[in-house]
């Protein structure tokens, strides 16, 4: 089992075994490694689409009128595939 523990401000502490898709799902946020103990900032909640066959960050970029550099530098510079959650700016 796992627990999310939501702390004043905009901060969580991560204990248990949470799983990075856990807490995306739950404050719908992009977040990097996570670990027990980590302290991860809670950014306010973001778009996202979900990347279509043969999409790929200029073809995103260009249909949800974003820069392509911050959508990339966002996204961590993932490979797109078909279903891929992509966050926008």
């Amino acid at each position: 089992m796992f627990s999310l523990v939501k702390e004043q401000g905009k901060y969580l502490r991560v204990r248990g075994r949470v799983k990075k898709e856990d807490i995306i799902s739950a404050f719908s946020c992009p977040v990097g490694d996570v670990f027990c103990g980590a302290v991860i900032e809670i950014k306010s909640p973001k778009r996202y689409c979900y990347a279509l066959a043969g999409d790929t960050y200029a073809t995103v970029a260009a249909r949800e009128r974003v820069d392509e550099r911050e959508l990339r530098e966002l996204n961590s510079h993932k490979i797109i595939y078909p279903t891929l959650r992509i966050w926008l700016p």
